[in-house]
């Protein structure tokens, strides 16, 4: 209910702000277009995720009932299942789960590692021997999970295999779901869905999991990919098989290994599996969650390692991510760019946290002064000649933000960007590492921070291409304390484009875009440079880790240049119908905190 009150008051202050700043015939326009987008169904929020999601469930069993496949040649697909002392019940329902499948073309490589409970071998070969598509491996000692699943590949008959828990449940289209693409495409490499929980005591399917495309840096946060997960088992076998010193997180660590390599990989945008929740704890499996999250961390540093950099990963039981900076290689000189006019007090609180919250050295300040006409701007300006690592510039023509951070980039000496409102403040220290750390990588385009507005609501944490018509910020006015989505949040994660409010990038790479577009004179100007990244092969990172506060008005007026939004629209329709990779087409554009769009 409180989420409710919140939603509603945020669109009746979004629309006030529109009323006054455009009037009343511009205000209807945009609500006729926001209705016929979306109807009403998007106006508010409806409760928790949770509750969203059995609406959403509701509607997608629908739709899936309505679905017709044709199963006369398609790519079998091996179901890959370890087993260790599994609760009987569990696994006959994850065994009959794989049973309903409404496609034929499969087959189960069962691998009993060993288990001590008599009846539960009984089960299984007596699953073998009722279907000639299930077959079984028995070990005589236990070897653990990863040995187990290598066990199963070497007996696995098709090019892809499809790994599973012993408790897990696969929807009755998922098999049918993975082929119709591999149909379509059997150049592949890894395929995944979406995900959801399915609670021990009630039965009810909760937590829902919709997963951004393949995004090879959330990786390293937290293995976002889970289950499950179709890969060619050729691939498999040639890095060697799954490793056993990372048994709990051998599957995170198999894909930390097979994103060095460029893949060919496919999201399903559908829940086709349901991990089990089960409440009742033990000491035993304590203990197991404590060597898994270890596992988890030697895999994320050895995958860093890889890369050329050195890592120190830690891992936080309140968030279920991992921590972890990235060494800078080298001491590279940073051109902070920061375009001002008549803003003395502004400019100042923004210089004197650069120059206090700094722990890196190797910087220029680069002042591009818009033509100040106050006397108080203008002395203070004057006044930081006498700074060595300062620059005064003057750009006195009229104001147009790409052509003014162009300048000062032509102007700039350091082998790296940053462009930096002169109304942001800095908070963390090592905001200039943070940003650093990923713009050094070879295959990253823009770094954007965390930005904060002075009640430490979010302003920024990432862009989604199609929110509300064109782009708008990830979980904007939320709490970046509170739990997020997914914690994405707190997440180092691939995103399509990040605020040049505060924005690093190589300047070779800068150079390269040809920098900001001059017809985007006032916004999405950031948003055009970070498409033309992506579409140069380059990945554009969210850190959490470089936090800012952005004195963006709270309730400031709505800055809509219709024609600059028309203008991005046109450029980048085909990007905006296809949806926001980094985003889920089942979540909401006509909101910002991630909701699903029921």
């Amino acid at each position: 209910m409180k989420k409710f009150y919140q939603s509603t008051a945020e669109l009746w202050f979004r629309s006030m702000r529109i009323l006054k700043s455009y009037g009343l015939i511009y205000f209807i326009r945009r609500l006729r277009k926001y209705l016929k987008r979306q109807g009403w169904r998007n106006i508010v929020a409806v409760g928790d995720l949770n509750v969203q999601y059995q609406k959403w469930l509701g509607k997608r069993l629908v739709e899936n009932q309505s679905l017709v496949q044709n199963f006369g040649d398609v790519i079998k697909i091996s179901i890959i299942m370890p087993v260790c002392n599994p609760d009987i019940k569990y696994l006959n329902e994850a065994v009959n789960s794989i049973l309903s499948q409404n496609s034929p073309n499969w087959e189960l490589c069962l691998v009993d590692d060993a288990s001590t409970e008599p009846q539960v071998l009984e089960y299984l070969k007596k699953l073998a021997e009722q279907d000639k598509r299930i077959s079984l491996i028995c070990h005589d000692t236990t070897r653990g999970i990863s040995d187990a699943i290598n066990s199963a590949l070497t007996i696995a008959q098709s090019e892809y295999v499809l790994l599973i828990d012993q408790d897990g449940i696969l929807r009755p289209h998922a098999i049918s779901s993975f082929q119709r693409f591999l149909n379509v495409d059997n150049t592949l490499d890894l395929i995944y869905a979406d995900e959801d929980k399915l609670d021990d005591y009630s039965g009810t399917r909760i937590g829902p999991n919709f997963k951004p495309e393949w995004s090879p840096h959330l990786l390293h946060s937290y293995n976002y990919v889970g289950h499950p997960l179709v890969v060619r088992s050729k691939l498999v076998k040639q890095l060697g098989g799954l490793r056993k010193h990372f048994d709990g997180s051998q599957e995170h660590d198999l894909l930390l290994r097979l994103s060095d390599f460029l893949l060919k990989v496919k999201r399903i945008p559908d829940v086709l599996y349901s991990c089990r929740v089960i409440k009742d704890f033990s000491a035993g499996g304590q203990d197991e969650t404590a060597r898994a999250i270890e596992a988890g961390c030697l895999a994320i540093d050895e995958s860093i390692q890889r890369k050329g950099y050195t890592t120190k990963v830690s891992f936080c039981s309140d968030t279920g991510i991992y921590n972890f900076r990235i060494g800078i290689k080298e001491q590279p000189k940073i051109s902070i760019i920061i375009p001002t006019k008549n803003n003395e007090v502004i400019l100042k609180r923004c210089l004197d946290s650069i120059q206090h919250k700094s722990s890196y050295n190797n910087y220029e300040i680069l002042v591009i002064d818009n033509g100040s006409t106050d006397e108080p701007t203008i002395e203070y300006l004057g006044s930081l000649k006498d700074y060595k690592n300062v620059k005064i510039l003057s750009y006195p023509w009229e104001f147009n933000y790409p052509l003014i951070n162009n300048f000062g980039a032509a102007n700039a000496s350091g082998q790296h960007l940053v462009f930096l409102n002169d109304d942001t403040e800095i908070i963390t220290h090592g905001w200039l590492e943070a940003l650093l750390e990923y713009s050094q990588m070879p295959d990253v385009g823009a770094v954007g921070a965390l930005l904060q507005f002075p009640n430490g609501m979010i302003q920024h944490a990432g862009i989604v291409i199609g929110m509300r018509g064109s782009a708008s910020h990830a979980f904007y006015k939320s709490d970046p304390e509170a739990p997020s989505y997914l914690n994405l949040v707190r997440c180092i994660r691939n995103v399509s484009a990040v605020t040049a409010a505060c924005l690093m990038i190589k300047a070779e790479s800068f150079a390269k875009t040809e920098g900001f577009n001059p017809d985007f004179r006032l916004g999405l100007n950031d948003v055009d440079l970070c498409l033309r990244l992506l579409k140069m092969g380059l990945n554009n990172i969210y850190t959490p880790h470089a936090k800012l506060v952005h004195y963006e008005s709270f309730t400031r007026g709505e800055y809509v240049v219709e024609k600059e939004i028309e203008l991005f629209k046109s450029l980048y329709h085909e990007y905006i119908s296809k949806g926001d990779p980094y985003y889920h087409p089942h979540l909401s554009l006509e909101r910002n905190d991630f909701s699903l769009a029921v």
